[in-house]
């Protein structure tokens, strides 16, 4: 993971010489108040780190956050003193290093453990006076007590942890519940540039989702309360397995950092109903969430027929049904365990497939770094699928000529055409056939569905669920814009390893054109253009992949 400077992350921070004069606030008593029943004891709070106000207003904040939506929460402005956060915001972009961390749930740039500062040696120390103060200030008895006051939480270890986050453009955190060993209150501090506020049009706003009605721990896949990362402002919330769901929206602005110090007040032991926890869930047993239903092959296994040759040459490129190509495919997959076919649809169906993708995009308002709707695209006959602690896309659900709308000039939009090549040729015994043709595997059943993947929405995770017990062949036909340098470099194939989506965990894998296999990305494409490409990948019994 490569290390740099803050500085270089938040470029161009103006110097702070010339600012205006920050809002004064009110010091906390001299005299420390004693710390609450069972609060671990350690150093006292130092006067003029935190506003006198917000610490006494803790009664009306507990009435607050008792009763907010979509569970325990309340968000605390001008908390701390302006004066020392726009220090502390100095000394972390001059003085610490991040490491870059990507994985399927996150892509952003994390300091080490902020608990450690304390072990620094004197000449580092010194540099970051601010850090330190902050630091203490958070885990003080005083606060730790106007923290149990304000969450009802109970007893809180002695422990301190919290880091640095930066949110460079394009960064993000899926939805999850923070559920890890004993943590009971999570917070974060903004750390935006102070000096150019942050709009709901930058992105990186912090989502709360609400549970599915009548489903215990499972959130919606839509948010209902969004929180704008607005410098000198906390957030906080209790850590509460399958509930506490939450979410750091993608970063949309190109020149704004997300910059925060975000961490957790913990308990002697954890919560009682920590298997409902997402990191649990996402660990659950092998083949809970696989598709099990599958429709029989058609015509069965026999070999390929003139017949099915005529239906297969009005969707697909004649290249790939010329028999001597199929020896290479065929080589390539059983080398690699997959392969990539390039312009598999006939040109003219794949323009007109294009030109519908475009044409909805832009309707919806996506793509082009704007901000997204949460509802964009959620009408008619497409749905949102979820729960997006493991995936989050747009399903479509209609037959043929289903919908219409945002469609082209010929009244087909991108749903009716794909659907359409979907059941009239994907889930065909012909396509079956020459599956084989170009594997060697019979296909004994088939099932499939047509995905939209929002830009800067939407995604699939990589979990134990989605595994089979079963050997299964994947078939996934998609459709990305790579039209612009731009455009293409969003589908750069990434080399850093991801746990259980690795590499090493297939049985092998090609990327030939700008689109990586999804079980190695976060799937958020811009907006959808030609060329099709066609990805076979073979999933013996523990493989992964996805299904089209």
């Amino acid at each position: 993971m490569a290390s740099m400077p803050a500085s270089d992350i938040v470029a161009a921070v103006d110097a702070v010489a010339g600012e205006p004069p920050a809002k004064k606030l009110k010091s906390i008593a001299a005299v420390p108040q004693p710390p609450a029943a069972g609060v671990a004891g350690g150093h006292h709070l130092e006067p003029g780190i935190v506003s006198e106000a917000v610490m006494a207003a803790a009664p009306s904040l507990a009435e607050q956050y008792q009763a907010a939506e979509p569970y325990k929460h309340c968000v605390m402005r001008e908390i701390f003193s302006a004066d020392l956060l726009r220090q502390v915001r100095d000394e972390i972009i001059n003085n610490i290093n991040a490491t870059y961390k990507e994985t399927d749930l996150f892509k952003v740039f994390q300091t080490g453990d902020l608990g450690n500062l304390d072990s620094l040696d004197p000449e580092a120390a010194e540099k970051l006076p601010g850090l330190m103060k902050l630091k203490k200030a958070l885990y003080s008895d005083e606060f730790r007590a106007f923290v149990t006051a304000v969450t009802g939480c109970g007893d809180l270890s002695p422990r301190t942890d919290c880091s640095c986050n930066v949110y460079a453009y394009g960064g993000h955190l899926l939805c999850h519940d923070d559920v890890i060993a004993n943590r009971r209150v999570s917070y974060i501090i903004y750390l935006t540039d102070p000096d150019d506020p942050w709009v709901p049009e930058d992105g990186g706003a912090l989502e709360l989702y609400p549970l599915v009605e009548g489903q215990e721990h499972t959130p919606a896949p839509d948010p209902t309360v969004v929180h704008l990362p607005s410098f000198n402002t906390m957030a906080m919330f209790t850590v509460a397995p399958g509930r506490s769901f939450h979410a750091v929206q993608e970063v949309f602005s190109a020149d704004k950092p997300r910059m925060s110090i975000s961490g957790w007040y913990h308990a002697e032991r954890p919560p009682e109903d920590a298997d409902k926890a997402s990191l649990k869930q996402l660990q659950m047993r092998a083949g809970e969430d696989a598709q099990t239903k599958h429709q029989a092959i058609e015509g069965g296994a026999l070999p390929l027929s003139d017949d099915d040759l005529g239906l297969l040459v009005r969707f697909v490129n004649p290249v790939y049904l010329a028999e001597s190509s199929w020896p290479k495919i065929r080589e390539r997959f059983e080398a690699e365990g997959s392969v990539q076919l390039h312009n598999f649809l006939k040109k003219g169906l794949a323009e007109q497939i294009v030109a519908a993708c475009i044409a909805e995009d832009k309707a919806d308002g996506l793509g082009n770094k704007q901000l997204p709707q949460y509802l964009a695209g959620v009408r008619d006959c497409w749905a949102a699928v979820g729960p997006p602690h493991k995936q989050r896309y747009l399903r479509y659900g209609g037959g043929s000529g289903a919908d219409n709308s945002n469609g082209n000039a010929d009244g087909s939009s991108a749903g009716v055409l794909m659907d359409r090549v979907r059941r009239e040729l994907l889930a065909s015994g012909a396509f079956a056939r020459l599956l084989k043709a170009f594997t060697t595997v019979t296909m004994l059943g088939q099932a499939g569905e047509v995905r939209r993947f929002r830009p800067g929405m939407d995604y699939t995770v990589a979990h134990y669920g989605i595994l089979t017990t079963d050997p299964r062949l994947d078939v996934v036909l998609t459709f990305v814009d790579d039209a612009t340098d731009e455009a293409a470099s969003a589908w750069q194939v990434s080399t850093t390893p991801r746990g259980p989506t690795s590499p090493s965990s297939h049985t092998g894998h090609i990327c030939a054109s700008p689109l990586p296999p999804y079980s190695c990305m976060r799937s958020k494409p811009p907006p959808p253009r030609c060329p099709p490409s066609c990805r076979l990948l073979s999933r013996p019994s523990g493989g992964r992949g996805r299904r089209f």
